[in-house]
């Protein structure tokens, strides 16, 4: 069954607008409860009072939730310390997570992901931080300006041609298959070339790509430069793809479940504002320009590109996509990449983000 609190297709932007509304709704419910008694129903209380959480950020506009909660003192008021720590990529998440190094943090499940957890690293995917309902589509596929203005306009055109990924085996290459095999080609119809997102900007400059998947703010400044062009958008294909995930070390998960409840539930309040303040897949909605302020001063995106930029969907309350691992984890299995077994459901432990709604409320209780 489809999950009808994300947006759907033909209804995304009612959706989205009282979407917004109930998560404004609830939580003023929040507040006015807890008028009465401090913030007994938003805070973690003693058990969390002082408690020091590490978070890996790679400084990306997807990691807004982040900056939001700790930016309107959503951490502070479950009682803990949040110390940010950078890195390059999400992947390089992975090794400190499963150590116990780092607590919590993001990443795209791969199959380097999924090799990781069958070698025994300890992980569990938590919540959703970035997936892509309708409007939502933040990685377009592009193609070169001069290769567009040539004719190569159609997802059917790319054949032969360079397709840029971030890498081999991840997310990004289960959406390109999906894309290339419903408009009839093979996986290996096109050559694939591995790239940063950062780097697609210049190589399309360049000419050494001739499409990418491209994530924001990339794809728009490609194209506001004139490099690129945008010619499909991955929910227009596989609907509601689920990009990246909130990651919580096993260490933490296991011995601090009662942390991981206060700092999902801080979590969820900044999802909630940043969804709140969408409006057709862009932050242009209300309550908007202090989320762009704070995401801007974190990421040093500047304010009017990231107001123009299609935002990735955060679910506002948190729940993953499990359909859409199963079907990238095949993909993965199916491509040689898998070096061992490991179950998408054992690793999805949605215990968190429940326990944060039930002391939150649902953000959207009609469904609607």
């Amino acid at each position: 069954m489809k999950d009808k609190s994300r947006p759907a297709k033909g209804r995304t932007t009612r959706r989205a607008r009282a979407a917004a509304a109930a998560a404004t709704a609830s939580l003023a419910l929040l507040a006015t409860s807890c008028a009465g008694d401090s913030t007994e129903a938003a805070s973690g209380g003693d058990v969390c009072e002082g408690k020091t959480v590490r978070v890996g950020v790679t400084k990306s506009a997807s990691d807004a939730p982040f900056y939001v909660a700790k930016e309107k003192g959503y951490f502070e008021e479950q009682g803990l310390k949040v110390r940010f720590l950078p890195f390059d990529s999400a992947a390089k998440m992975i090794a400190p997570l499963g150590s116990g190094q780092l607590d919590v943090g993001a990443g795209a499940p791969s199959a380097g992901f999924y090799n990781a957890v069958a070698r025994d690293v300890k992980l569990r995917i938590v919540a959703d931080k970035g997936s892509m309902p309708e409007n939502y589509g933040y990685m377009p596929l592009m193609v070169r300006k001069d290769l567009y203005d040539s004719g190569v306009k159609s997802i059917r055109d790319l054949k032969g041609l360079k397709l840029a990924e971030p890498a081999q085996a991840t997310a990004t290459s289960s959406t390109a298959a999906v894309m290339l095999d419903k408009e009839g080609l093979g996986y290996d119809d096109v050559k694939h070339e591995y790239l940063g997102f950062a780097e697609h900007v210049t190589a399309f400059q360049n000419k050494a790509i001739d499409a990418g998947l491209t994530t924001e703010p990339s794809a728009s400044i490609a194209e506001k430069q004139g490099f690129a062009v945008r010619i499909a958008t991955p929910p227009d294909y596989y609907d509601n793809q689920q990009l990246a995930v909130v990651l919580y070390g096993g260490a933490f998960a296991e011995k601090d479940s009662q942390v991981g409840n206060c700092f999902m539930t801080a979590y969820l309040r900044g999802a909630r504002d940043y969804t709140a303040a969408m409006s057709d897949g862009k932050v242009t909605g209300k309550g908007s320009e202090e989320i762009v302020r704070i995401v801007s001063e974190a990421t040093g995106i500047e304010p009017k590109l990231y107001q123009s930029l299609v935002a990735n969907y955060v679910h506002p309350d948190g729940k993953v996509n499990v359909e859409s691992l199963h079907q990238d984890y095949d993909f993965f299995e199916k491509q040689g990449w898998l070096e061992g077994k490991a179950s998408v459901d054992d690793l999805v432990d949605t215990s968190f983000a429940e326990a944060a709604v039930k002391k939150l409320g649902p953000a959207d209780k009609s469904g609607s």
